[in-house]
């Protein structure tokens, strides 16, 4: 466990497990709110349900196979070269600018096989996904949670 000493403040010790835990525990929570608000304000349907095959294959390749491959190029690749040119430049509320232009570039990657809706849709989770890999100086955290998000999106719209 890490500790964090604040001399000024006398012996103050905080965990940053804690900050692990808060910060993952409302990430999780997003996602199931984020999808079912979506739902609910676009009764549309937003999918072709039935080009959607639920098959051991599939699931594999939806929930493990493409996160941690979008999180690689994305998170791994594209965020840390975007964030070497870019690190001049002030975060917004926690959001850097690398961030911001990685989540657009995931964005238009969505176009391809998504409706521009549903496309559009993964900007925010692409955020939290960026800005775990900052927080927290790897891309495990991201890959989790998209796997998560994944499964999620797969499961409430179903």
């Amino acid at each position: 466990m890490d500790y964090c000493f604040h001399l000024e403040e006398g012996f103050k010790i905080t965990s940053s497990r804690k900050k692990i835990n808060l910060h993952y525990g409302a990430a999780i929570m997003v996602a199931p709110i984020f999808i079912l608000l979506y739902n609910t304000l676009f009764s549309h349907q937003i999918l072709d349900l039935s080009a959607i095959s639920i098959d051991t294959k599939s699931l594999f390749y939806l929930i493990v196979f493409y996160p941690i491959v979008e999180e690689l190029a994305f998170r791994g690749v594209i965020q840390e070269v975007i964030a070497s040119k870019t690190e001049q430049y002030p975060s917004y509320l926690y959001i850097s600018v690398a961030n911001i232009l990685t989540s657009v570039l995931f964005v238009l990657m969505h176009f391809v096989h998504h409706t521009p809706l549903w496309a559009m849709l993964v900007f925010i989770p692409s955020l939290i996904f960026g800005y775990f890999k900052e927080q927290y100086k790897s891309i495990l955290p991201s890959i989790f949670l998209h796997m998560f998000y994944n499964t999620c999106s797969l499961f409430l719209i179903l």
